[in-house]
């Protein structure tokens, strides 16, 4: 990382200071740094990267995802509910059991963040 004057003086340096400054605001603009930080705050909490963690590997019913995590049911239901209503898991029914996997975006955020947590 370069350290740079801030607002050279000399045109030419001057016009690619500019640039540089134009691109970056077109990415900050271009951005929905609002979705990103709803998913990051979701994913902040250890207990509910677990859960997707988990569900990268295979579908779980809820005992399972209990039993693994050996937790309390109502903290993993609670849990399973936030990460279900924000689209990044969906669930359904085998005989009796309700399983939950990730859904299509929910798989996607979490294949990047175990390539670039390993």
């Amino acid at each position: 990382m370069q350290i740079r004057r801030c607002c050279p003086a000399d045109c030419a340096i001057r016009s690619d200071w500019e640039k540089e400054l134009k691109e970056e605001k077109d990415f900050l603009d271009g951005t929905n740094f609002k979705e990103a930080s709803t998913l990051l705050k979701l994913l902040g909490s250890p207990l509910r990267l677990k859960i997707v963690m988990m569900l990268l590997n295979r579908d779980h019913c809820v005992c399972e995802i209990i039993y693994q995590l050996d937790e309390k049911q109502n903290l993993i239901s609670h849990n399973l509910g936030i990460l279900k209503r924000s689209k990044i898991i969906d669930s359904y029914y085998r005989s009796k059991h309700k399983y939950y996997k990730l859904d299509e975006r929910g798989l996607k955020i979490i294949k990047y963040i175990k390539e670039n947590m390993m």
